[in-house]
C-alpha cells in the first residue's frame, strides 16, 4: 500500500501533500484565535487537521517502507544518519499532530458549551500554540528529508559561495 506508484516511491509523493496540508491546518488553528471566527471555523479546523494528520500517517508509513528498501545503502553512511534524524523528526511530528488534532476536537466540542464566546480564548491559545509547533516541526522534518536526498554528506554548497 505504501510502496510505489508508476515507479516512484509513494513517500516522495505524499510528503508534498503533508508539507501543504499541515501548514494550512495550522493556519486555521492560528486564525482560530479571532473570537468572531471560532464558532464558524471549529469544524473546518477539525476536518483540515484530521486530513493533514492522515497525510503525516501516510508519509510516515511510506517513509518506513522506503527506508527498508534503501537499508543496504544507508547502513553506516552519512546519508543513513541524516535519514535517521529525518525519521526521528517525523515521529515527533506525528505525535504533535495527534495532540493538535485532539486539541481541535476538544475545542470544537467545548466552545458551544461556554456561556461567553470570549471564554474560549484559553482553548484557542492552546490550539494556536500547537499550530505553531506543527508548522516548525513540518519545516524541520522536511528540511532534513531534503538534505537526505540532495546533500546527505554535507559536501555540496548551494549558497553560491563555493
Amino acid at each position: 500500500m505504501f510502496g510505489e506508484v508508476l515507479g516512484l516511491p509513494i513517500h516522495a509523493l505524499v510528503v508534498h501533500a503533508a508539507v501543504i496540508l499541515v501548514p494550512l491546518a495550522a493556519l486555521l488553528g492560528i486564525i482560530f484565535l479571532r473570537p468572531a471566527w471560532r464558532m464558524p471555523l471549529r469544524w473546518p479546523l477539525v476536518i483540515a487537521t484530521a486530513v493533514a494528520t492522515g497525510t503525516i500517517f501516510a508519509a510516515r508509513q511510506s517513509g518506513k517502507m522506503f527506508k527498508d528498501v534503501l537499508s543496504d545503502q544507508l547502513t553506516n553512511s552519512a546519508a543513513g544518519k541524516v535519514v535517521d534524524r529525518h525519521e526521528e523528526l517525523g515521529d515527533q511530528l506525528w505525535v504533535w499532530m495527534l495532540v493538535f488534532l485532539a486539541a481541535t476536537v476538544v475545542a470544537a466540542l467545548l466552545l458551544p458549551r461556554l456561556s461567553n464566546p470570549l471564554a474560549g480564548g484559553g482553548v484557542s491559545i492552546i490550539v494556536a500554540a500547537l499550530a505553531v509547533v506543527v508548522i516548525v516541526l513540518v519545516g524541520l522534518t522536511g528540511h532534513q528529508g531534503s538534505k537526505a536526498v540532495w546533500n546527505p554528506d554535507g559536501s555540496q554548497d548551494y549558497s553560491g559561495n563555493g
